[in-house]
Order: C-alpha cells, then structure tokens, then sequence
C-alpha cells in the first residue's frame, strides 16, 4: 500500500460557522478516529483530497496535525449535493498490531478469451470487505480473467489472499463472470413462423372455411 501525505491544520472551532469559513478558504473540514485514538479534527486543501477520492487505489495517508504524525486510511467522504465538491471527509486511524475492517478495490487484469469469442465481460463486484493488520493492508486486490471462457464465473471464495488477510465478503458473490452472448431468435423459432403463415387461411378461403 502506497502512501499520501497530507498537510493539515487543526480546527480548533468545529461549530457551523468556523466550518463554513474553512469551506470558503478553499479547506475541508476532516476528522480523524479509531479504537484507540481520541477524535483529532482537521483540515486540509480541497486539491489535496483529489489524489484519495478519484481512484481505484486504497492509501496509507500520513497526516500531521499540531506537530503529531498519524497514520490513517480514507474511510468516508461526503459531498455537496448540487457542486459535488468534497465538503467533509473521515480518516479512520492505523494502529499498529490492531486489525482494522475496510474495503480495498478490485483491479482486472488481462483479456478474457472469451470476450474475443463474442462473451460479454460483467463485473458485479468492484470492492472486496477484509480485515488486516495495517502492515498488510493491499492497495487493491489483482484478479487475473486471462484465461476465463464463455460462462466461467469467479466468486469471492475462490481468492486466495494468504493467511495475513480475512476477507469478509460474502463467499458465493460473483466477481466477474463471461457470459454467452445473446441471440435474438433461434432457426427453430423463425421455422415455426413460417410454417404458421404457410397453413393460415387467408381473406375468402377463410371465411369460406368458417361458414362450412
């Protein structure tokens, strides 16, 4: 797992008012937490934010708030309903020798031959749920598809992460699967029409048939 560092200054004030002016000078409001770590209130540059929201990667984030370090991982961020700005965001603390529950992403690599055969590649499953010590926390989990056919399927008890990690997601969820591709109508089913517009009566045969 990568690391980020953050430059921070404490929030003295985290009433409504001194929140908003952070807001304003360009800062979101932030706090971090854990089980063995007291609620420290922060804030840091909206830009600073940008590397942790927008990817597909889980990070160490390295923050320093009144000359203390803490080490710590983004667990939530909330945004503003209309701009979609990033207005408030939870850190959750790492503790060294002390497992923490969060979800890390799910990468893909390689090309399914299947797809290349005309299968359609679906992903139902993008993040994986696991407990970890924050030694061994990954940045995403790798599944390689470089070898799935039309309707092979990989679920979540298929992985194997090694003993250091527990994954806590459901075991018979699907992550990805090649599915055979859809046909519009079968030759049995366009034969049967024919075969019925072959025998149907038309205009005076028809009525002429009822009337007998």
């Amino acid at each position: 797992m990568d690391s980020i560092t953050l430059t921070a200054a404490a929030s003295r004030d985290t009433g409504k008012k001194a929140t908003k002016a952070t807001r304003n000078e360009g800062r979101v409001p932030c706090v971090l937490y854990g089980p063995s770590t007291e609620p420290v209130h922060f804030s840091v540059p909206a830009l600073d934010l940008r590397p942790l929201i927008h990817t597909t990667e889980t990070y160490r984030v390295l923050v320093t708030v009144d000359g203390e370090e803490h080490e710590a991982i983004l667990k939530d961020v909330d945004f503003h309903p209309i701009t979609d700005a990033p207005i408030h965001a939870d850190f959750l603390a790492l503790t060294k020798g002390q497992k923490l529950t969060l979800t890390i992403p799910i990468h893909l690599e390689g090309a399914a031959p299947g797809v290349k055969a005309g299968g359609k590649l679906a992903q139902p499953l993008h993040e994986l749920e696991i407990a970890s010590l924050p030694k061994d926390i990954p940045g995403h989990v790798s599944i390689d598809i470089s070898t799935m056919q039309v309707g092979d399927s990989l679920h979540v008890g298929d992985l194997s992460l090694g003993d250091t990690i527990e994954v806590l997601t459901d075991p018979v969820r699907t992550i990805v699967t090649v599915m055979a591709p859809r046909v519009e109508a079968t030759e049995e089913e366009d034969e049967g029409i024919t075969g019925l517009d072959a025998v149907a009566p038309e205009g005076d045969a028809a009525e002429a048939s009822a009337e007998a």
